[in-house]
């Protein structure tokens, strides 16, 4: 990427990574990743040159959440994708909107839902939880909220090859995968491989669980999770009621901003390459 149109004072005070990159720090210093205004109309701009189907749904005070779309029918081959149902993780809103933004054909000619950023005011205050102090991502059994029931209505029906959650960890040493799939599916593995050369997987635990070289993977059990984290996650949501698989990827917060946004980017190639040899 080329930043010799920028203007910014690399001696600002950041909070910086080790080891960044002065592109890195240019990146850092000159994003707009909490700039909802800014990326909605961005998105806007996606759907105008893919020709996709753009809904608003109504946000906690009334804020703007967008839902892309070109796929109405129930063909089990159409991708699922979402971002920023917490604030504070805008490498995966970011890494959403660039991805869409270089890859209109794929976008053109294949069955899509995106959600670009399911929690506005979390993004614009940098906060996980919404203006309610609640975490959207343990609510999706709860259509008394607006947005959950506005999902839930443009999904009903639909049945989606694979659904993706994109997500960031404070906690995290590396990338890594929740990967829930039917018997004898597997996609995790394969997809940090496209990811591990911009930030290594994760080692070790994950919320108490071990990973398997970055990738957690779950078939059956699901009740007991969402017992011992209190809420239906998205993902759970997803896979028990309309995906064949349901990913939660996640970068890892105390790395580059730039890193993270590549990461999520390349992740995203993965899942376009599966979605394109699953239509041929």
């Amino acid at each position: 990427m080329l930043f010799s149109s920028i203007r910014v004072d690399l001696s600002a005070s950041l909070c910086e990574a080790k080891g960044m990159t002065r592109a890195e720090r240019i990146y850092l210093a000159s994003h707009r990743c909490h700039d909802v205004d800014f990326l909605l109309k961005r998105w806007r701009m996606v759907a105008r040159k893919a020709g996709l189907q753009v809904d608003d749904l109504e946000g906690v005070n009334h804020s703007t959440i967008l839902a892309l779309s070109n796929h109405r029918e129930s063909s089990g081959r159409a991708l699922y994708l979402s971002a920023g149902i917490h604030g504070d993780e805008p490498a995966a809103v970011q890494g959403l909107l660039q991805w869409a933004e270089e890859n209109i054909p794929f976008l053109q000619n294949h069955p899509v839902i995106i959600f670009p950023c399911l929690n506005p005011w979390g993004l614009v205050n940098n906060i996980r939880e919404d203006e309610k102090g609640r975490d959207l991502n343990r609510c999706f059994d709860q259509p008394d909220i607006r947005m959950i029931a506005e999902i839930h209505h443009l999904i009903e029906g639909c049945n989606f090859g694979i659904a993706a959650c994109l997500h960031e960890d404070f906690d995290a040493k590396g990338v890594y995968v929740y990967e829930l799939a039917r018997r004898g599916e597997k996609l995790g593995a394969a997809l940090l491989k496209k990811v591990e050369r911009t930030i290594p997987r994760h080692r070790g635990r994950v919320d108490g669980r071990e990973s398997r070289n970055g990738v957690m993977r779950r078939t059956r059990g699901l009740e007991q999770i969402v017992e011992e984290i209190g809420g239906v996650p998205e993902a759970v949501h997803l896979f028990l009621n309309h995906a064949r698989t349901a990913l939660t990827f996640e970068t890892p917060s105390e790395y580059s901003l730039y890193r993270r946004v590549q990461c999520h980017i390349r992740f995203l190639d993965g899942l376009a390459d599966i979605t394109r040899r699953a239509a041929e």
